[in-house]
């Protein structure tokens, strides 16, 4: 009984370090770090292609409704019929009028390039280079770690005096089944 045991062990192990490993080596969005202060970095990113859907609300929870025709669309879901690699982040984009959901598309997409979408609402946006104000920090990404992020961000901007420009964005790095796991709240800071 011992080693039956022993051997989920490993093999729980083994599937936790695996997939861990792959999330840190999905195509990720490029940027350089301004500045750094513990799990607090203001960002420059390049410009990036994302593919959006609306969601209904602007909480957590819209996450899942977004979910699925993005991953629809990147694993075949498309006039093509063609599967896409993975990337990361999973992004919700707070904005409480219109929340979206987005999923990063390869740096080597172009928006005139990538196949036409079967599902209506997915669309794209193409994000111009910007400067984010991030935090980092790990666990499940709920509503309430979420908010608790937010809040940790705003002050750290207001103490900057970094003037913010848009919504909150949240940034999902991992998937569900992952026991180490990075999320990220953002706000895009106006540029000096």
């Amino acid at each position: 009984m011992q080693w039956i045991l022993i051997s989920l062990g490993v093999v729980a192990v083994a599937f936790f370090g695996y997939s861990y490993q792959s999330s840190k080596n999905l195509e990720q969005p490029e940027y350089r770090i301004l500045e750094k202060e513990g799990a607090y970095e203001l960002r420059e990113y390049v410009p990036s292609l994302w593919a959006e859907v609306p969601v209904a609300s602007a909480n957590y929870d819209a996450m899942r409704q977004g979910f699925r025709p993005l991953a629809r669309y990147i694993f075949g879901g498309n006039q093509a019929g063609t599967s896409m690699a993975m990337t990361a982040p999973v992004s919700l984009i707070m904005e409480e009028t219109a929340p979206t959901m987005r999923f990063f598309m390869s740096a080597q997409s172009r928006r005139e390039d990538l196949p036409a979408p079967n599902d209506p609402s997915v669309r794209f946006v193409e994000e111009p280079g910007r400067i984010l104000a991030v935090y980092r920090f790990g666990g499940i990404l709920s509503e309430s770690a979420r908010l608790s992020a937010g809040q940790k961000l705003k002050s750290w901007c207001d103490r900057r005096d970094y003037p913010i420009s848009g919504p909150v964005e949240v940034y999902g790095y991992n998937s569900p089944w992952e026991v180490i796991r990075r999320n990220e709240v953002a706000y895009p800071i106006e540029r000096p």
